[in-house]
């Protein structure tokens, strides 16, 4: 379909984009009320300010600090104020308990990935697996209904509680009373990619936080994120994010 001018109502699927390409991009909607389904889920966050939606017969005003999931098919309304801009998220996969509502609060850490992936998709930068690893971490949220499956909550509570040690899949097979192949169906089955690619994604999430948040030498942000050589972890973060710990801290928080 065709692209629509940043100032007109974008339709979800079909929207200008300000800057980078699926999965995620930036939008602007117009103020008169447009309705249509998809058949790809979609996640609608807004940055600096509302958006009128409805959605499963739920109407909402959906400020900053809150998501709307969109499942596939589901008829919505939408409209905001054309100045105002949205992260957008189109996915063919969802964890289960994003289906569980429309409407989901974000809290500090989902909050601070946020932030990243705003700047990743404003400056047309996009690291493969992001998607997935934003999905699984909105699935963590507090008030989403049933929890994950036993197993995996235990080895998800696991790998953040020890990602500066090893964590291979017999560990985590062993922590999930598993066996590695069935561990590694049912962790790909749960959150979309395998345990070592959801594992690298929390460890950088967490050298981005405490590069942004802390004076820690880049060499102890490399020990508390699993890597005990310093030059592999710049080289991975540099992947990652495209700039090196140091420039990112210079970038994006306090200065040691």
């Amino acid at each position: 379909m065709a692209h629509n001018p940043p100032s007109s109502m974008t339709r979800p699927g079909a929207a200008s984009s300000l800057s980078a390409p699926c999965p995620f991009s930036l939008r602007r909607y117009q103020s008169d009320i447009s309705s249509h389904s998809h058949d790809f889920a979609q996640l609608v966050i807004p940055l600096d300010g509302p958006l009128e939606i409805e959605v499963q017969g739920q109407g909402r005003r959906l400020a900053p600090g809150f998501a709307c999931v969109i499942a596939p098919g589901e008829r919505h309304d939408y409209a905001a104020d054309p100045a105002l801009s949205f992260l957008v998220q189109e996915s063919h996969w969802l964890p289960e308990a994003l289906g569980e509502r429309p409407f989901i609060p974000l809290d500090e850490p989902q909050r601070h990935y946020l932030a990243f992936l705003h700047q990743m998709v404003r400056q047309g930068r996009h690291v493969a697996g992001m998607e997935q690893v934003w999905l699984s971490l909105l699935a963590q949220g507090q008030g989403m209904g049933p929890a994950l499956a036993p197993r995996m909550t235990r080895v998800q509570r696991h790998i953040e509680a020890h990602l500066a040690e090893p964590l291979g899949n017999e560990r985590l097979a062993a922590v999930a009373c598993l066996g590695q192949s069935q561990f590694k169906h049912a962790f790909r089955q749960q959150f979309g990619m395998s345990a070592s690619h959801y594992i690298r994604g929390r460890r950088m999430a967490l050298a981005r936080t405490l590069l942004s948040h802390s004076a820690l030498p880049i060499g102890e942000v490399a020990n508390r994120c699993g890597y005990q050589d310093q030059g592999a972890f710049a080289e991975r973060f540099l992947t990652e994010t495209g700039l090196t710990p140091s420039r990112w801290r210079q970038q994006n928080g306090r200065q040691p």
